[in-house]
């Protein structure tokens, strides 16, 4: 994928977008469809996003970048609060003059969607809010072991759950190597603003088209939690993808850019 640099806030952002390569501070071409800002995990990178924006740009205008101390953009740590996060997204859309973008979140990013268009609606034309309920359902447990790989105390860990029995091995060599460009650190304070986010109260404010879309491998919890979120949300369709666990923009890129081009095929 084509990509760039950008200074967001002062930090230089790693940025991935589809359509021919620009020079430095010409922003990316998005004249195909509606320009979708895509919106990586906890402890990830826009290079988990790659493969789906390749796929998008079949049909529509797609961005992802690397949030501070996230993959190849600088910094040591996260911006630790989903209210900075929901900042810097836009500081981002407004650095490149995106006005009511497309946002794709998966997980974190999700949370960072849909906490913006909460908060603006009228900054975003829709949402698609893949492996993400209203809160976080992480368990204590996992925040503590993740403290502890962050301060050096316990070895990190692959996060094979998050994955599907289904997917290959060497997809999963991939996903191993690409988590290992985002700092521990960053990954603890991505999971610290997670689990102190929770919007189940506020739902009923939510105006814009919305999707809810995960993995049938997803696990038992998350799925109830992104099922939840759908049922809160009138008229907010959900959708599982086979053959994918909560990493479902890296696992299956192909489906679930089609049914997000069949979803804004259906907008105004």
């Amino acid at each position: 994928m084509p990509h760039k640099y950008l200074s967001i806030e002062g930090v230089s952002t790693f940025v991935y977008h589809a359509g021919p390569t620009t020079l430095p501070g010409v922003a990316p071409d998005r004249s195909r469809g509606r320009t979708v800002v895509c919106l990586h995990d906890a402890g990830g990178h826009a290079g988990f996003l790659a493969a789906l924006l390749a796929h998008l740009s079949d049909t529509q205008s797609p961005l992802a970048f690397d949030q501070p101390a996230h993959g190849r953009s600088a910094g040591l740590d996260s911006l630790g609060s989903i209210e900075r996060m929901v900042s810097f997204t836009g500081a981002f859309c407004a650095k490149l003059g995106i006005e009511r973008p497309v946002l794709l979140g998966h997980g974190l990013g999700a949370a960072v969607a849909l906490q913006l268009a909460l908060d603006q609606p009228q900054a975003v034309e829709a949402l698609v809010l893949c492996s993400c309920g209203a809160r976080s359902d992480l368990e204590a447990a996992d925040l503590d072991r993740m403290l502890r790989v962050s301060q050096g105390k316990e070895r990190r860990a692959f996060p094979r759950a998050h994955y599907s029995p289904a997917t290959p091995p060497e997809a999963l060599r991939d996903a191993f190597m690409q988590g290992l460009k985002t700092d521990p650190r960053a990954t603890c304070g991505d999971l610290q603003a997670l689990v102190a986010w929770n919007v189940e109260d506020r739902l009923a404010e939510l105006s814009v088209p919305t999707l809810v879309v995960r993995g049938t491998d997803e696990t038992a919890r998350a799925a109830a939690s992104a099922d939840a979120l759908s049922q809160a949300l009138t008229g907010a369709p959900a959708l599982a993808i086979e053959s994918a666990g909560h990493m479902l923009p890296f696992e299956q890129p192909a489906g679930l850019a089609d049914t997000v081009a069949s979803f804004l095929g259906g907008l105004p």
